[in-house]
């Protein structure tokens, strides 16, 4: 075991018991903080397995047990003080059950455990639901990423390049803030604090490299040198252009396919062997957030028994990854404070209350009561609805249809009537289409997107006339798109906007699809150039009304750079390429191939009768 005070925690005392060893299955040394309640025990407890150093948790740790709750942090394996090789994904199963087991045994515990985290802690915790020890009763899974492969680390086949930078953090036994949402100001750790241990003192020291090299080359803050990297090939050794490799990415993107290595980390195929009322909690502009809707969807649906299928939550709020208020430096005044208040609303307080339902059987508050809890921007209220999606949704379908005068396509609830109409635009991959005109850190944001399309060529807009009601969008959203293009493959990105009537373009929601894997990640299929094909973009989730005054616009490009990699068009190994090919890329939209976009509209009367 790794004896370290890398972080300041509480000696062990009456009420904290720190460096409690768990041994996992296969022999290695999980290493736990153990935060007593006072009181008469045995208790229910709460347990976190975190990457992200289990002593970071003392805060929290302190907070449940004064709430009556025995709390459990956990190094994961390979981080911090726990012994081993961490590799995301690969363990979190048997690690997990193995934690549980450790904690349900323990005199203190009364058998009844929950488990709660945040991003990653939010993954392994569904990956330690299927097959648990029946102690589990309760989970709050927050801001996790949606599957292995389909959304973490890819999205659509593409490689999401947010990811990518959480690795840099993660390279080593320690990262730099506990959450990667810092990728400046890295803190180093001396060669003493592992005097007992010469690999762990050489590991440290190898770490401090690879972090100093991260922060020289994120601290240039010169955007041409970061797309330069970016934009580097072959794809697969990017992570040198920052000084430091990163063996875990290279071994995801040489997986560039959904194959037995993603399948055996994938949660969503067996949903059926989970069986734990969860609270699934994230907000719109998390970029790795599509698991809150997908998930909760798929164990309402598919949980092993019908009682705890009923007992699924969802919280959607106006946050980012980090649980925060996104950069509303571009909506307008009013509106931008109108989300920075609302997401201040404290999402442990929903937490508490739900463990207290399912590990103390409290009744709810009024305000946990509901199924399901939206934040809806464009309104700007939290409303409570029956489900996801809300039972008034109905999905309706706009096709995107000939241009208007200004070069602009039409997007409207009546199909094209013509046979032959089509939109073509040129890719380049040496000059990528942008995902935002501002620096936006790879994360997701209101931004107003009107400046992009001005400057390009490759993009392609539509849009509907201005609305003279209140369009309430609130539930998944999808658009089909019937394409061909002159090259072996190419990508498909859209994204969703809210065009205001001054003129500002906010992004609400995107998706991208690589035409490999049109009919699925398994067995990816080159497309044959010139030839149309169906696909279908995932734009994840939204709940927004777009007001009296408003349009709505799709716009459609071959890359969304900053955000996803770009595709080489060359049809070949996406690790290994090192050429280009320029794309002519045809969107058709007519009636044999009608492209359109399936939108959730919502007929609740609370959101159309007051968005105006």
């Amino acid at each position: 075991m790794l004896e370290s005070s890398l972080l300041p925690t509480a000696r062990s005392s009456e009420f904290v018991k720190t460096n409690q060893v768990i041994v996992a299955n296969d022999g290695i040394e999980l290493v736990a903080d153990v935060y007593i309640p006072g009181g008469t025990p045995p208790f229910p407890a709460i347990v976190e397995i975190t990457p992200y150093s289990a002593q970071q948790q003392n805060k929290l740790g302190e907070i449940y047990a004064t709430r009556g709750y025995l709390f459990v942090a956990v190094d994961a394996r390979g981080r911090y003080r726990s012994s081993g090789e961490w590799k995301p994904m690969e363990y979190d199963q048997a690690d997990g059950h193995a934690v549980l087991q450790w904690v349900a045994n323990h005199t203190l515990c009364n058998g009844r455990i929950g488990t709660r985290g945040h991003s990653y802690c939010g993954y392994n915790q569904l990956l330690a639901a299927i097959d648990a020890p029946s102690a589990l009763q309760a989970m709050v899974v927050c801001v996790a990423p949606g599957d292995a492969f389909i959304n973490v680390p890819f999205h659509g086949g593409a490689y999401d390049m947010s990811d990518f930078m959480w690795l840099l953090t993660m390279t080593g036994r320690v990262c730099d803030d506990g959450g990667g949402n810092e990728y400046l100001g890295i803190k180093r750790f001396g060669a003493e604090e592992f005097e007992e241990n010469p690999y762990e003192q050489e590991a440290a020291q190898n770490t401090n490299q690879a972090l100093e090299a991260v922060q020289e080359k994120l601290q240039q803050q010169q955007l041409e040198n970061l797309t330069s990297a970016l934009a580097s090939r072959p794809f697969q050794q990017m992570d040198v252009q920052f000084g430091i490799r990163q063996d875990q990415f290279r071994e995801w993107i040489q997986h560039w396919r959904f194959d037995d290595y993603w399948q055996q980390r994938s949660v969503l195929p067996r949903l059926s062997r989970t069986d734990v009322p969860t609270l699934h909690i994230s907000g719109w502009w998390d970029a790795n957030g599509r698991g809150a809707t997908a998930f909760y969807r798929g164990m309402r649906d598919r949980a092993a028994t019908t009682v705890n299928r009923e007992k699924q939550r969802l919280l959607m709020g106006a946050w980012d990854h980090y649980m925060q208020a996104p950069d509303c430096d571009d909506l307008p005044p009013e509106e931008a404070s109108q989300v920075e208040r609302a997401a201040l609303r404290d999402e442990l307080n929903d937490e508490l209350a739900w463990f207290d339902q399912h590990l103390k059987d409290m009744s709810p508050g009024p305000a946990t009561a509901e199924r399901v809890t939206l934040f809806i921007t464009g309104t700007y209220q939290w409303l409570d609805f029956d489900d996801w999606p809300p039972a008034s949704t109905k999905e309706t379908t706009y096709y995107l249809v000939v241009h208007k005068e200004n070069g602009y396509g039409c997007l409207q609830p009546i199909a094209a009537d013509g046979v032959t109409t089509s939109s073509s635009y040129t890719f380049d991959p040496r000059n990528p289409t942008p995902f935002a005109t501002k620096d936006l850190l790879l994360d997701k944001a209101p931004f107003d997107n009107s400046q992009l399309h001005s400057s390009r060529k490759d993009i392609l807009i539509f849009e509907t006339p201005v609305i003279d009601y209140s369009l309430a969008l609130v539930g998944e959203i999808s658009l089909v798109l019937y394409a061909s293009a002159d090259v072996p493959d190419f990508d498909l990105c859209a994204k969703l906007v809210d065009v205001y009537p001054d003129g500002r373009a906010i992004y609400l929601a995107d998706g991208i699809i690589r035409a490999r894997f049109r009919e699925g990640y398994r067995q990816p299929e080159n497309p044959q150039p010139g030839t149309n094909h169906r696909y279908t973009l995932d734009l994840w989730h939204i709940g927004h009304v777009l007001r009296s005054g408003h349009r709505l616009r799709v716009e459609l490009a071959s890359a969304a750079f900053g955000r996803f990699d770009v595709n080489p068009c060359t049809g070949t190994d996406l690790a290994t390429e090192t050429d280009c090919q320029i794309a002519n890329i045809t969107i058709q939209h007519n009636i044999t191939y009608p492209s359109h976009i399936i939108l959730p509209v919502c007929e609740d009367a609370r959101l159309t009768n007051g968005g105006s």
